[in-house]
């Protein structure tokens, strides 16, 4: 995914902090099983999240070990792999396709990109075929719909769409309205937040983009000035849309992490990409 589905450190408990980063720790080490080491370059916190999430709805038994890697050498807790977070992990690299894809169709390059992921990405898509479908079929709409000149919902939904069927896919027999509406809300959250830290580059290389299809500010503080209240607005209603189907959803020993990411972090990221001066919004690091 983008990495912008995180926790609100500053709001979040030190065993949640402790747990999270086990969490994300263990999706980098399944990734590391499942397609090698250069794969793991894709792990982001969206996906740990995930991780969090899933683990925690589907009741899936884990197990805390100490282990170290090539990046921390000393041993920390982490969440021994599953096979519910191998396919967790195919499903990033799934998406790292895709979004490699597209960087191309844009004429971004990243031709070394593609080269070093081009056969882990190959092994996910074979392994969770459902999984790629998904995300093609999701490829083949946000062409059509940014050929068409969609506004900002029409935009959005092809991802959104899709990251509720991926919601109602790793739920299986768990899976539930709110669930559903939780995976299209984040889907269109993360499709906004994307479109607004890229939008100066997008309006430089004449790149769509849903807010300048919508609103046509010819850069982001154009757009901030002109527009900072409605933007301030639609994000926050997605946000509230996330709280009401989330108090629906019955979590574990997860729930710490996944409240603190779902009440204080989605805001928290809204406010640093609308709140920054110039440039993209700074990644922040756990």
């Amino acid at each position: 995914m983008f990495g912008y589905v995180t926790p609100d450190k500053p709001n979040l408990f030190m065993k949640d902090f402790v747990l999270f980063r086990a969490n994300y720790c263990g999706v980098c080490h399944a990734m590391k099983r499942e397609s090698g080491q250069l794969a793991r370059l894709t792990v982001n916190y969206d996906i740990a999240f995930f991780s969090a999430f899933f683990h925690d709805l589907l009741g899936v038994e884990r197990k805390i070990v100490m282990k170290g890697c090539i990046l921390n050498p000393k041993k920390r807790p982490i969440v021994d792999e599953t096979p519910l977070m191998r396919e967790i992990a195919r499903f990033n690299l799934i998406l790292a396709g895709i979004k490699l894809q597209d960087d191309r169709a844009d004429g971004d390059g990243g031709f070394f990109k593609r080269l070093l992921f081009r056969r882990a990405i190959k092994r996910a898509r074979k392994a969770s075929p459902e999984l790629a479908l998904l995300a093609d079929e999701c490829s083949q709409r946000q062409l059509a719909e940014e050929k068409n000149g969609a506004f900002l919902n029409a935009a959005a939904e092809p991802f959104s769409d899709m990251m509720k069927k991926v919601f109602r896919y790793f739920a299986g027999d768990k899976t539930s309205s709110s669930v559903e509406k939780l995976g299209y809300l984040l889907g269109k959250y993360v499709y906004f937040m994307d479109a607004l830290d890229d939008y100066d580059e997008d309006a430089k290389r004449n790149r769509f983009n849903a807010f300048r299809r919508t609103f046509g500010a010819a850069s982001f503080a154009e757009l901030k000035a002109q527009k900072g209240e409605d933007l301030a607005f639609i994000m926050e209603d997605i946000v509230r849309g996330v709280e009401d189907a989330y108090r629906d959803v019955k979590m574990g020993e997860n729930e710490g992490v996944v409240t603190n990411t779902l009440w204080y972090g989605l805001r928290s990221r809204i406010s640093t990409v609308l709140n920054r001066e110039d440039g993209k919004c700074t990644r922040i690091r756990l």
